[in-house]
C-alpha cells in the first residue's frame, strides 16, 4: 500500500515474493517463524515423492497473494469512506496471512489433534479469550458453534504471545485472531465490523480465500498432479466489498466465475484423489498413532503444547529439550519407541495394504446386490466398531487380541447385569454382542482368503464436491448492466453436484505376505458375509 524497502524470495509459484525488511527483522527472521521450515506442508509424500515442501513457503505465499487482494481493496479505500482506518485493517489481515500457520503442529494436519484436551477445544478457546480481552467473543462460539481447527487456534494463541508488539491495542489482536481462527463478529455487528468480517473471509473461508488459493497452486505444482489453471490475479482483482442495507458483503464480478469453477475443480481434484488415497491416509495413521503414543509417555512434559513451539521448550530427558518442536523431533523421539507402527513408517515392506483402493472401488463391491438400507446397516455397524475398538483397544486394528478383549469386556459387561441398572446393561450386552459378530465376520473372511486376521480399519466420510456447497451457491456475482447482485446459483447451471446419500466410508488394510502378491482376494466374499449379517441384524429390529 506504499513502498518501502524490502527482500524478495524467489518462489516456483509466483516469481517473487516480496516481504518489507521491516516485516523481515520482525517475523520472517525470527526463530518462531523459521520453526516452520521444518513442517511438512502435506502427508502427500507417499503418494507423490517430490511433495516436500514446507509451511514455511506456504506462508511466504499465502502473504504474497493477502497482499495483492489488500492492495486491490485499498486502491478502493474511496468506495469505503466511513470506514475508520482502512489502513490499519489491511495490515493487521496481513500479518495475519504470514502468520495463519504459525502453530501448526509436527506433519501438519497429522498431528493437531494433539493440541486438544479430550478432543475439546475449551482450552484453546480460553486462551483467545484471555489473550484478546474480546468480552463477546465467547457468547458467539456458543452462539455460532464455532470450532475452528487445532492448529488455527494455536496458530492465533503463540502469534498472540510472541508477536504481541505487533499491535496497538485488544481490538487489534482480536481482528488479527479471528482472521486466523474464521469466526466473523456477530454480536453489535455495525458497518465497520461486516467490512472486518469481509476482510476475514479473505483468509478462512467456507469456499475461496487466500489459504487455499496457494495450497491448490502450490501442491498441484509439487506434486505433480495436473488440476485446472487458477488464473489468481484475475480472481483476486475481481473481488470488491458492496454495501447492502448497511452492511458489507464479499461479492466477485463477472470476470470471475471461470476462475472461481475452477478453484472448486481444483479442491475436488485434491481431495478426491489425492487426501482420500490410500497410501496417504494409512501413513497417516501411522503417525498419529506414534504421536498418539509419544503423547501418552511425555503426557507430564506437554509434549504438543504452546511450551514446546517456543525458543525456551520444554525439558524431556535429562539434558535434553525439545523446542520449537518439529518434525525431526518426531522422528528421533519415535526411534525409541518399540511399536509395530515404527516399524512400518520406515520398512515399507511390513506395511498393511488397503483391499481397495478408492472410494469408487468400495462402492462397486459393497454396493451390488445391496439395497440401500442394508448398505446403510453394514455402514453403519461399521462406524460403531470402530468406535467400540477405540474405546475398548485405543486401536483401530481388528484381529485376535481385539477379538479376546472384546470376549472378556461383554463377560465383564454381563457380571454388571445383576445390578439396579440391568435393563440397561443388558442392552449394552447386546450390543457390545453385535460388534463381536462384526469381528467374527472379518476373522472368517481372512481364514477363507488364506490371509493374516490382521486387519486395520479406517473410518473416512465420503466425497462430496464443493459445488454442493451451500456456500459456493450463495457467492455472489456482480454484472455491471444490473443492479442488483445474481447468486453464484443462478448464473450458471454447468455445474451440478449432489450431496452424498452416505456420508461414511471405510478402508481396510491387511497384512500382505511376500508369496500373496499375486493372490486374487474375493473381495465379493467379504461383501457377502457382510450383507448376510446386515440382514439378520434388519430381521431381528423389525
Amino acid at each position: 500500500m506504499m513502498w518501502m524497502k524490502c527482500k524478495c524470495f524467489r518462489d516456483p509459484i509466483y516469481g517473487y515474493i516480496n516481504i518489507s525488511e521491516d516485516i523481515i527483522y520482525k517475523i520472517v527472521d525470527t526463530a518462531g517463524f523459521q520453526r516452520l521450515r521444518n513442517i511438512i506442508q502435506t502427508s502427500y509424500a507417499p503418494l507423490y515423492s517430490s511433495a516436500v515442501h514446507n509451511r514455511f513457503v506456504h506462508s511466504l505465499g499465502v502473504y504474497h497473494l493477502g497482499s495483492i487482494v489488500s492492495n486491490y481493496i485499498y486502491e478502493s479505500k474511496d468506495d469505503y469512506n466511513e470506514i475508520t482506518d482502512i489502513e490499519r485493517i489491511l495490515e493487521i489481515f496481513e500479518i495475519a496471512c504470514l502468520l495463519h500457520d504459525l502453530g501448526h503442529a509436527p506433519f501438519s494436519h497429522t498431528g493437531e489433534v494433539y493440541y486438544l484436551n479430550d478432543g475439546k477445544r475449551d482450552e484453546l478457546h480460553k486462551e483467545i479469550f484471555e489473550l484478546t480481552n474480546d468480552v463477546n467473543l465467547k457468547d458467539e462460539i456458543k452462539l455460532k458453534n464455532y470450532s475452528a481447527a487445532p492448529h488455527e487456534l494455536m496458530s492465533a494463541i503463540v502469534a498472540l504471545k510472541d508477536y504481541s508488539f505487533l499491535f496497538n491495542n485488544d481490538d487489534e489482536k482480536s481482528f488479527f485472531a479471528r482472521c486466523i481462527i474464521g469466526y466473523p463478529y456477530v454480536i453489535d455487528e455495525d458497518v465497520n465490523g461486516s467490512f472486518k468480517n469481509c476482510v476475514i473471509s479473505l483468509l478462512n473461508s467456507a469456499v475461496i480465500d487466500v489459504d487455499k488459493l496457494d495450497y491448490l497452486i502450490r501442491d498441484a505444482y509439487l506434486t505433480g498432479f495436473d488440476t485446472v489453471s487458477i488464473d489468481y490475479e484475475r480472481l483476486l482483482q475481481s473481488i470488491k466489498f458492496r454495501k447492502d442495507n448497511d452492511s458489507y458483503k464479499v461479492v466477485y464480478t463477472k470476470g470471475a466465475i471461470s476462475v472461481i469453477e475452477n478453484v472448486v475443480y481444483a479442491h475436488d481434484a485434491e481431495r478426491k484423489w489425492i487426501q482420500n488415497h490410500p497410501v496417504v491416509q494409512y501413513e497417516s495413521y501411522l503417525l498419529q498413532s506414534v504421536m498418539r503414543d509419544l503423547k501418552n509417555k511425555y503426557i507430564d512434559k506437554k509434549l504438543f503444547s504452546y511450551e514446546a513451539l517456543t525458543k525456551e521448550g520444554i525439558d524431556i530427558f535429562p539434558n535434553y529439550k525439545i523446542s520449537l518442536l518439529s518434525d525431526a523431533d518426531i522422528i528421533f523421539l519415535m526411534k525409541n519407541l518399540n511399536s509395530e507402527e515404527v516399524v512400518e513408517y520406515y520398512n515399507r515392506n511390513k506395511r498393511r495394504h488397503p483391499l481397495w483402493k478408492s472410494e469408487a472401488e468400495y462402492k462397486a463391491i459393497f454396493s451390488a446386490g445391496f439395497t440401500d438400507k442394508t448398505f446403510a446397516v453394514v455402514e453403519n455397524a461399521i462406524d460403531g466398531l470402530t468406535k467400540y475398538l477405540n474405546y475398548l483397544c485405543k486401536s483401530c486394528e481388528i484381529n485376535d487380541k481385539a477379538l479376546d478383549e472384546c470376549i472378556e469386556d461383554i463377560k465383564k459387561t454381563e457380571l454388571e447385569c445383576k445390578g439396579k441398572n440391568k435393563k440397561y446393561m443388558e442392552a449394552v450386552v447386546i450390543e457390545k454382542k453385535k460388534h463381536l459378530v462384526w469381528l467374527n465376520v472379518f476373522n472368517e473372511f481372512a481364514a477363507d482368503e488364506g490371509i493374516d486376521f490382521n486387519f486395520i480399519i479406517l473410518k473416512e466420510n465420503q466425497f462430496n464436491s464443493g459445488f454442493a456447497k451451500e456456500a459456493f451457491g450463495k457467492i455472489q456475482i456482480e454484472f455491471p448492466s444490473l443492479k442488483k447482485l445474481q447468486y453464484f446459483k443462478d448464473v450458471t447451471n454447468t455445474l451440478k453436484a449432489d450431496k452424498s446419500s452416505r456420508e461414511k466410508f471405510f478402508y481396510l488394510f491387511y497384512k500382505r505376505k511376500e508369496e500373496d502378491k499375486e493372490k486374487n482376494i474375493n473381495l465379493r466374499n467379504l461383501a457377502y458375509k457382510m450383507g448376510k449379517v446386515a440382514m439378520k441384524n434388519i430381521f431381528d429390529d423389525n
